[in-house]
């Protein structure tokens, strides 16, 4: 795997023209985590509340936003069960998701079940 791997990073309050895509170090999932590749990530209202700094449940800014994630689960951190490589997964992350991976703690995804795709699967998490 590489060392790095791409998101799109919030550097300043503001809109569309805010965000950088930018090269960040690949990290393995700590303890009771997963890391997964992203496959498809929303884009809602809440995602231009993040980039306006106005979204209280948001880290501060420098950050990478969005707020809900579909993908494959690429590392299994220590003592995660119930959760595998290559296991299909959604979340609803409030920050995050635009990016090739993603570490979160196990308890934020559920399985996707066959037969959903991708789009859906990230879209249906929040709605």
């Amino acid at each position: 795997m590489a060392a790095t791997y791409r998101a799109v990073m919030l550097t300043r309050k503001g809109g569309p023209e805010a965000l950088q895509v930018v090269e960040l170090p690949v990290e393995p999932p700590g303890p009771g985590q997963l890391r997964v590749r992203v496959r498809a990530a929303g884009v809602g209202s809440t995602d231009l509340i993040v980039l306006a700094g106005k979204y209280r449940y948001a880290p501060k800014i420098p950050l990478v936003p969005g707020y809900e994630v579909a993908g494959i689960v690429d590392a299994v951190g220590a003592g995660v069960t119930g959760f595998e490589v290559g296991q299909r997964v959604a979340a609803l992350t409030v920050y995050g998701a635009f990016a090739e991976l993603l570490v979160r703690e196990a308890g934020h995804f559920l399985p996707i079940p066959d037969g959903v795709c991708d789009r859906d699967g990230a879209a249906g998490i929040l709605n």
